[in-house]
């Protein structure tokens, strides 16, 4: 008989991309592989065809709007009885949740289910914090201390292995740049950032004077190509892209800096500030600044860009060799967790 897992997470492709990278190993070891996510959503696009995609309602907590949160339980509820269901006619081994809000229905309903997530962040987020006393382990990129009781396994983040095979001479081709000069990669996560496109647009005869840029701005947030200048909207396969990168402006998704960590790719972090989020890349960013890993800019000082970019390539040795030594990659062990909680081999 086929053995099974279910992998949930989404809202962001920072709760996607890291999940997906277990898929190949996930699919030799376990055979049939699900993901619960919404019906739709970034993550059905970007699950594709790795998965058996299930679609359900996933109420979503909206921090700007709290007076919403009232009815928020009581869809959550019914989400995870949704869930519940399909999970009993899947009959999986065992489930493994990325976090974010779309997670929480499938790890709340899992009935007896082993539950394994992952935490990206230097905190835990909501779904997970609601989760982690049912859960069978929990692991993390960052070292975090145990929550109420509950012991975090610090095991790095899950890469996808396309990142360490990716052809720069490919990027450079489709960029149209001569690979004469360095190339700056310009980020911000799946969902675009206006501050930093706005304070890119704002200094960009700048910044092509001094490299080639690469800039994923987000969906539905275009520019003009130019001399130098090449801007995409996003793409879920951008390994020729890292490495070309001898450089990187991002935001402060733990994904991001732990694929860029393991490329050992200089870069400098704006962290979405706290208010537009709930403060997981203020905090992510000031542990790699702190580990010697990254230099930062506040979303506020964004004018400053050029000045931080000059102090960024000044930094740059000692940056990488401080990458390094460092363990980004923690896709084995995950692995190994998961068959151990799942029983397998038992």
């Amino acid at each position: 008989m086929s053995k099974k897992i279910i992998l949930t997470g989404g809202g962001t492709a920072g709760h996607v991309m890291p999940a997906l990278a277990l898929i190949p190993e996930l699919k030799r070891r376990f055979g049939e592989v699900h993901w619960i996510g919404r019906k739709e959503g970034m993550e059905k696009e970007l699950v594709g065809n790795d998965a058996v995609y299930h679609g359900i309602d996933c109420p979503k907590f909206d921090r700007s709007k709290p007076t919403t949160a009232l009815a928020v339980p009581f869809k959550l509820m019914k989400a995870a009885d949704e869930a519940e269901k399909l999970i009993r006619q899947i009959a999986p081994d065992v489930i493994f949740s990325k976090g974010g809000y779309v997670s929480l229905p499938a790890a709340l309903g899992k009935g007896d289910v082993p539950l394994v997530l992952h935490e990206s962040d230097t905190s835990l987020g909501l779904a997970n914090k609601l989760a982690a006393q049912s859960a069978d382990a929990v692991c993390s990129s960052f070292p975090l201390p145990d929550f109420c009781g509950v012991e975090i396994i610090h095991t790095g983040s899950p890469l996808r292995s396309g990142i360490y095979s990716g052809n720069r001479e490919l990027a450079l081709a489709k960029c149209g740049f001569d690979g004469k000069r360095k190339v700056l990669l310009i980020t911000g996560g799946s969902l675009g950032a206006k501050a930093i496109n706005d304070g890119v647009d704002g200094c960009i005869e700048t910044l092509t004077d001094r490299f080639d840029v690469i800039h994923i701005r987000g969906r539905g947030n275009d520019a003009e190509k130019r001399k130098g200048y090449y801007p995409i909207s996003f793409t879920s396969e951008i390994f020729d892209l890292l490495a070309a990168a001898d450089f990187a402006v991002t935001r402060g998704g733990g994904n991001s800096l732990f694929e860029l960590g393991a490329l050992a790719v200089p870069m400098l972090i704006i962290p979405l500030p706290k208010g537009a989020s709930r403060g997981d890349q203020v905090e992510n960013a000031a542990y790699f600044k702190r580990e010697g890993l990254a230099l930062t800019l506040d979303q506020d000082d964004i004018g400053k860009l050029p000045a931080a970019l000059t102090e960024l390539e000044n930094s740059a040795p000692h940056l990488i060799a401080k990458m390094k030594r460092y363990a980004f990659d923690g896709t084995g062990e995950i692995i190994r967790i998961i068959e151990r909680v799942s029983g397998i081999n038992n």
